[in-house]
């Protein structure tokens, strides 16, 4: 005995026991949501199904199977937005329905990747959820991936935008995941790209994630080659300088809800950049570095137009991020120019659109010899202590800054300072930077000290001498027995940054300055 329904068609065996069921379902332009995060619209969906056996009782007992597919649509899953008519897909599935539980003989799903499940048993009134979603991800099953589309459809489409490094990444082979009872089996084989350059060659990761909260699964990323040059501006760098990864190994480490990396070393030249430990947590979002070492950095051997030696140590037993910021414990030592430069409190921003960074440093013993010999500026001799407080940088553009700059009283070197710099150092002032006739008799000029603070807040900037006397203001105060002032012109006013880039565009170029040469 038959009867049908458009679309459907139900038969009976002469006993009645046995029922079989067949059904197509053509469903068109279906749309709905749950939120603002969770919709979709424009959804077709083709159903091609079967069910025989018996259905009647309150235990019924039957072989199924389903064909699915889903030709067109836009779905919408926070932060994945999903077009269907792009990535096309269709299932095949086929099982039995027993003592209330429904198991999987073969499942086959294709589509931007192929998934296939044997052997799947699903309890209906399973009231852990974690246990059966354990058993499901422990269970026979393998998927396959093309790492591009992947990559395209799941990171770079739907955090692109937060992340605009994700768009300059480009990787390239496969990834296959595979459930093994007690954890998921990670295989990726690929080549990473940064923009057109390829970055990193022959990366294969061999990991395996553990579905118990307690235990935790040891893996390794090896490759053939890294090519940093990729990421780095050639412009800066000297062209015998030397940076690569040591080693070609890494070992992962992964648990339930966290990862560990490490350790890691970074040649540069002749310094190290160590990395003992990256800590993940899933739960939290939480990134954790441990122990980041620099090793006797020479900036000056690595980078062009260092005009002399900077050297780079220091020991981060810390980083974390905090509200979206990487924040590092400890503290950075440059021994530069005779002295020494501390960099504390440092914090990196890198998912903001443009790198944002901040810290505060402080100076001791500088030799403004070393620093403006080679420089357009103008010779000074002499040395000089002080501190900046509060850097903010986005990119390489300051945001503010408290700064304060004066002569270290303990040196007992010559203080000179040549037309050119007075010139200079008068601009900023507000002068135009010029020195008379007579003045320029002169090549050098004595000085007894400098005194420079200022400040950069909401892009208004603020510049002042220490020194004063009467209603003026000296950015450099002469000695006893003659020779140079250099006044700021504008003590109590205030000017926007942009004004200031642009008196420092003018260091260079005569004009006209307050100087009092005596």
């Amino acid at each position: 005995m038959a009867t049908s329904v458009p679309g459907l068609s139900v038969s009976r065996s002469r006993d009645g026991k046995t029922v079989s069921l067949k059904g197509k379902l053509r469903l068109k332009d279906l749309a709905g949501s749950k939120d603002v995060d969770h919709a979709f619209e424009g959804l077709d969906l083709f159903l091609n199904f079967s069910l025989k056996g018996d259905l009647s009782g309150a235990n019924p007992s039957f072989n199924w199977w389903l064909k699915a597919a889903w030709p067109r649509g836009q779905v919408l899953f926070f932060p994945w937005f999903l077009d269907l008519s792009d990535i096309k897909g269709s299932l095949r599935a086929r099982g039995t329905f027993h003592n209330r539980q429904v198991f999987i003989k073969s499942f086959r799903l294709y589509g931007p990747f192929s998934l296939e499940a044997k052997r799947l048993n699903l309890p209906l009134k399973e009231k852990r959820k974690g246990e059966l979603l354990n058993r499901l991800l422990g269970a026979h099953w393998q998927l396959k991936a093309d790492l591009k589309q992947t990559y395209n459809i799941f990171i770079r489409d739907a955090f692109s935008d937060s992340h605009p490094i994700v768009k300059k990444l480009k990787p390239q082979g496969t990834l296959l995941l595979h459930g093994k009872t007690t954890a998921i089996g990670i295989r990726l084989n690929c080549n990473l790209f940064f923009n057109t350059k390829k970055l990193i060659e022959g990366l294969v990761a061999n990991l395996s994630y553990p579905l118990s909260k307690t235990g935790c699964d040891k893996g390794t990323v090896h490759w053939q080659e890294i090519y940093l040059a990729s990421l780095i501006p050639r412009e800066i760098f000297k062209e015998q300088a030397t940076i690569a990864i040591l080693g070609k190994n890494l070992p992962v480490t992964l648990c339930k809800n966290k990862v560990h990396v490490g350790p890691l070393k970074l040649g540069l030249g002749t310094g190290i950049i160590s990395l003992d430990e990256a800590r993940f947590l899933f739960s939290r979002g939480t990134l954790i570095l441990k122990n980041l070492r620099l090793e006797n950095l020479k900036l000056h051997d690595l980078l062009k137009d260092v005009p002399f030696e900077i050297t780079v140590r220091g020991v981060l037993p810390q980083a974390r991020f905090e509200n979206q910021r990487l924040v590092f414990e400890g503290e950075i030592e440059i021994e530069a120019a005779k002295g020494k430069i501390h960099i504390a409190n440092i914090w990196i921003e890198p998912y903001a659109p443009i790198l944002r960074w901040g810290a505060d440093i402080s100076f001791q013993h500088i030799d403004l010899k070393s620093l403006t010999q080679n420089t357009s500026f103008g010779l000074v001799t002499g040395r000089v202590n002080g501190w900046v407080k509060g850097l903010i940088m986005s990119g390489l553009q300051p945001e503010a800054f408290d700064m304060r700059i004066e002569t270290d009283k303990s040196s007992n070197e010559p203080k000179k300072i040549s037309i050119k710099a007075i010139e200079n150092l008068s601009i900023l002032g507000g002068g135009g930077g010029s020195v008379s006739f007579l003045g320029r008799l002169f090549k050098k000029f004595s000085y007894s000290r400098i005194g420079i603070s200022c400040r950069l807040k909401n892009d208004v900037f603020e510049l002042h001498g220490l020194y004063k006397s009467g209603n003026k203001e000296y950015l450099v105060k002469r000695g006893f027995f003659g020779g140079v002032n250099v006044i700021n012109m504008n003590p109590k006013g205030k000017i926007s940054f942009r004004d200031m880039l642009d008196r420092l565009k003018r260091i260079g170029k005569s004009s006209q300055s307050k100087v009092e040469v005596r």
